[in-house]
């Protein structure tokens, strides 16, 4: 638990306004599509399927992917009887600008976040 606040207030930007009704007005949900799917490894962990279903680069924000992942992740959790995730990204709908904003710094942030 301590960790989990230490992680909030060192990225911010993966915490904050969260409110579900706001990112839908930015229409966020419109572009990344996360799929858990519904049966249990036999390690008792669950594979979820991340895409990005927008087709401009200047629609992508690594942080509202990731700020959207966590939320779902944090559902999924309580819900679900799974033990933990395989996150399985896939970029087939990525294009070279986007690629381009997914920085050295942005996967730091993200290892932070997942240890």
């Amino acid at each position: 638990v301590d960790m989990y606040y230490t992680v909030r207030n060192l990225i911010p930007e993966f915490f904050r306004n969260r409110d579900p009704v706001i990112l839908q007005e930015q229409q966020v949900f419109k572009h990344f599509q996360f799929f858990p799917i519904p049966l249990l490894l036999d390690d008792f962990t669950q594979v979820i399927i991340d895409l990005y279903a927008g087709t401009e680069d200047h629609q992508y924000d690594p942080n509202q992917f990731m700020k959207m992942g966590i939320m779902i992740s944090e559902l999924l959790l309580r819900d679900s009887r799974a033990l933990g995730f395989h996150i399985v990204l896939d970029l087939k709908n990525h294009s070279l600008g986007v690629i381009k904003k997914l920085t050295p710094a942005f996967f730091k942030k993200l290892q932070v976040v997942i240890t």
